[in-house]
């Protein structure tokens, strides 16, 4: 993740760590945001690490919702886990049932793990 080498990314991750979780959740925000890959990874983190508030959950997902419609795999697996954690598990499926047919590897073990646990 070449986020990494990003002043931003380190000065967030410095935010998250000392318990700012409204500043890390901008910056974040912002960096991923901008970036070509738009996964949004960091932002579900602190959602399913319950680290962000009301208004800031509803700006994520109204930018994950963004990225169903450009079909991005990636960003709506994340979208899944956060759906997951959230006990949606409807919504979950359904997320993780479109990210595997966009070929994200990682969501036919997420559906099959919610397949099995709600049995």
């Amino acid at each position: 993740m070449s986020d990494f080498n990003n002043p931003d990314f380190a000065e967030a991750l410095r935010f998250q760590n000392m318990g700012l979780y409204p500043q890390a959740f901008d910056l974040f925000f912002t960096i991923e945001s901008a970036g070509l890959e738009r996964t949004f990874r960091k932002c579900c983190e602190m959602a399913w690490s319950n680290q962000l508030q009301e208004r800031q959950i509803d700006r994520l997902f109204y930018e994950l919702d963004q990225e169903i419609k450009r079909k991005n795999g990636v960003a709506i697996y994340n979208y899944g886990l956060v759906m997951e954690f959230k006990r949606n598990i409807p919504k979950a499926t359904e997320l993780f049932t479109l990210a595997d047919q966009l070929k994200v590897p990682e969501a036919r073990n997420a559906l099959m793990r919610i397949l099995l646990l709600s049995k």
